[in-house]
Order: C-alpha cells, then sequence, then structure tokens
C-alpha cells in the first residue's frame, strides 16, 4: 500500500454543521485553531526567553493579535470567536499556563461527541487530528467509511452543539419573550443565534423588530439580517450623531 506524499487536517463533525458553516468569520478561527493542534505532546520556543512550553495533546498557545493577524480576522472578532467555543464547552483556559502576552486554551475533547440514534458517541479525535504521511491507508479508509455512514444515518434535526448553561437561560428567556409579544420567530432560529450572538444583541434587534412589525413580513428572515449587519449598533451610531449635532 502507497502512503500519502502530504499530510492534511481533518476538523471534528461538530464544526461542520450548519450553525457554524454559516459563520465564516468562526470557520476561519476553527481552520487557524486545529492547525495548532496535535495529538502528541509538543514543546514549543517562547519568543526572547530561551525557554520552551511543553503543551498537552489537543493544547493551543492563543495571542489576539497573532490570531488576528494569521487568521486574517479582526480583534474583536477573534475575541468573540474564542468566548463563543468556550463557553460552547469546546474549549478551557489551562490557567496554570498562562502569561500575559499569551494564553494556553485546551480542546474537550469528551464534549466532541456525536448523537447517533439517541446516543452519544465519543469521536476517537487522535485519528481526526494531527494526521501526518506515513500512516497506514488502509487503517485509514475503514475509518473514513465508518465516520461516513454514522454521519448519512444521522438525521438534519440533530443538534449536536452542547449549551452552556447562560444560553439554556438566554433561550428560555427568549422563547418567553417572543411568545408574549406574539413574534413569529422559531425556536431553532433563536437556537441559533444563541450561539453565534450575545443576548443583549438579541434582545435589542428583537426591540428594533417590534418598532417596525408592521411594515416587516418576514421576521425571522429580517433578524438574521438584522443580526449579521448588526443593525442596533448602525442605530445606536446615527443617534449620537444626531446629538452630537
Amino acid at each position: 500500500m502507497s502512503k500519502l506524499p502530504y499530510s492534511f487536517l481533518a476538523i471534528p463533525h461538530e464544526f461542520l454543521t450548519e450553525d457554524f458553516l454559516r459563520d465564516p468569520v468562526m470557520m476561519r478561527f476553527i481552520v487557524w485553531m486545529i492547525k495548532r493542534i496535535s495529538s502528541d505532546p509538543t514543546l514549543v520556543p517562547l519568543k526572547g526567553k530561551g525557554q520552551q512550553l511543553l503543551l498537552e495533546p489537543f493544547e493551543f498557545m492563543f495571542g489576539r493579535e497573532k490570531c488576528a493577524i494569521a487568521a486574517g480576522m479582526s480583534l474583536k472578532n477573534v475575541y468573540t470567536r474564542l468566548k463563543q467555543l468556550t463557553g460552547l464547552g469546546y474549549l478551557k483556559k489551562v490557567d496554570s499556563k498562562s502569561s500575559s502576552t499569551y494564553s494556553v486554551f485546551a480542546l474537550e475533547v469528551k464534549a466532541l461527541r456525536q448523537n447517533v440514534n439517541g446516543q452519544e458517541n465519543e469521536l476517537h479525535l487522535e485519528q481526526q487530528i494531527g494526521q501526518r504521511t506515513g500512516h497506514n491507508l488502509e487503517t485509514k479508509n475503514k475509518d473514513l467509511r465508518k465516520k461516513k455512514e454514522t454521519f448519512i444515518a444521522m438525521t438534519p434535526s440533530v443538534d449536536r452543539s452542547p449549551f452552556s448553561e447562560k444560553q439554556k437561560t438566554d433561550l428560555q428567556g427568549l422563547l418567553a419573550y417572543c411568545l408574549e409579544k406574539d413574534l413569529r420567530i422559531s425556536e431553532r432560529a433563536l437556537r441559533r443565534w444563541v450561539r453565534l450572538y450575545e443576548s443583549e444583541r438579541i434582545t435589542d434587534h428583537l426591540l428594533l423588530l417590534l418598532q417596525d412589525i408592521d411594515r416587516i413580513k418576514k421576521p425571522e428572515a429580517w433578524m438574521e439580517t438584522a443580526l449579521k449587519a448588526n443593525y442596533s449598533k448602525q442605530k445606536g451610531n446615527i443617534k449620537e450623531n444626531r446629538f452630537f449635532i
């Protein structure tokens, strides 16, 4: 059996769901993160200190400015995406290895699971991440076929992204608010927005929606556009400018 003449990057299925794929900025961050994760312990030299930092499997160093440059993102987007993945339980900060110039985060392997037929099966990330030249192709092909069959067996309605406690609370509050105001917003849409945006941002845009509800024929579609473009911030800037003038 011939060997692969190259190495390739494998992203866990949890990061390839519709919610993540519809956020290209999040996908930039995930790709940047996965490139820096290894399934083996790694020694990383510390610039200007003449020392090396030992990273355990699935740990990576994070510096906001370096990440922003390498991933082609703004400093704000970098921080927001890191905070979202941490809130979802996919990342945790390794406090014992952090400093004033960088932080160390670890990918929570146990959080990456597939829900198939109502049962959660833990993914073997060692087979997905850090794949290098020289691996046995026959073994890899069997693993890939098995994962492909499992992926096909999953129904589109399965929600495989765990919510943090705060997100669960935010979702319940938003559902109650939409019911009280008789807003035609689905729970699926609210779940997606809670993953992507802060609750204050969602609430601000629901208020904007109510102000012009008679003119807006498709509230959910309007909210998708408004949240992405952050209409509430634009409205706030306009008010501030008018007040200044």
